[in-house]
């Protein structure tokens, strides 16, 4: 077992609660990311237009890093711009926010985030309405990605941010309805362990749609800084045959460097006892 390990990055300064390890400019970013011992950068951005892509992209290359995804929530939670507004002219707006943050992810080549912009469901009354909204958000943003087969990846967000599709079970069984291969699941363990009795049962029954991974503790800290049991979701993760990248999202505390290194050395000695407890096994078979 080895994942690729991605890391949530900005480009612009956040307030200290956000969950967002690095801050900083791409050099800063990279330069970090490498240090800690990461492969990919993550980041998380609003209004795409106003960044150079293939900048980015020659920084990140010169290190040896990728991209693993671009997160976009703060097109909702600054902009406004949510996939299910009553707002005819909101939803197209968003739609096309994301066609922009899918251009910059060509360039990156990466996956593009769908979470906060599906907002929450005003009128439970309606919920087939909204629901309705966002199928036909995603159904156009996978039909603009198709020819270059972009992926997207839709979130399960806790109940205190977004009021429908939660779970990681009922996220997977819409996905399947839809029937799109360039759209797929992204899991976060911080809202599983609101949202998912068992962490382990609900990731393998997900296993035809998993695309994307993030790990953050209960508390929103680095991976071992909380009570979240990692090792059972990274043998379940292995177990259903992941192999993409794992990507932390967790508050800068107690530092940002601080929080990036303690978080990969933690995953990395669980990945050694897997290993040592699997060659155990072997041998007393």
């Amino acid at each position: 077992m080895m994942f690729p390990y991605g890391i949530a990055c900005a480009l612009e300064d956040l307030p200290e609660r956000d969950p967002v390890n690095l801050r900083g400019t791409i050099e800063d970013l990279a330069e970090k990311a490498k240090k800690a011992g990461y492969d990919a950068i993550e980041l998380q951005m609003k209004n795409p237009g106003q960044y150079d892509g293939k900048h980015m992209k020659a920084v990140a290359d010169s290190l040896g890093l990728a991209f693993c995804a671009i997160a976009t929530g703060m097109e909702y939670s600054d902009n406004g711009l949510s996939l299910i507004s009553a707002d005819r002219s909101v939803r197209q707006r968003a739609v096309d926010r994301l066609k922009e943050h899918m251009e910059l992810a060509k360039v990156l080549d990466c996956a593009v985030i769908v979470g906060r912009m599906r907002s929450s469901i005003p009128d439970w009354s309606q919920y087939q309405r909204y629901e309705d909204y966002f199928t036909e958000a995603l159904l156009e943003l996978s039909d603009y990605g198709q020819r270059d087969n972009q992926l997207l990846v839709v979130e399960p967000v806790m109940r205190y941010i977004c009021n429908y599709f939660n779970n990681l079970p009922e996220t997977s069984d819409y996905l399947k309805r839809l029937g799109r291969d360039n759209i797929m699941l992204h899991m976060d363990t911080h809202s599983m362990i609101i949202e998912d009795a068992n962490l382990p049962e609900a990731i393998r029954h997900c296993a035809d749609t998993m695309g994307y991974v993030h790990f953050s503790d209960s508390n929103r800290r680095y991976p071992g800084g909380g009570n979240i049991d990692f090792q059972s979701i990274m043998e379940a993760l292995d177990e259903i045959g992941y192999i993409g990248y794992v990507t932390f999202e967790c508050v800068p505390w107690p530092s940002q460097m601080e929080s990036a290194v303690r978080g990969i050395d933690y995953i990395r000695a669980l990945e050694k006892c897997i290993w040592t407890q699997r060659q155990s096994k072997l041998e007393i078979k």
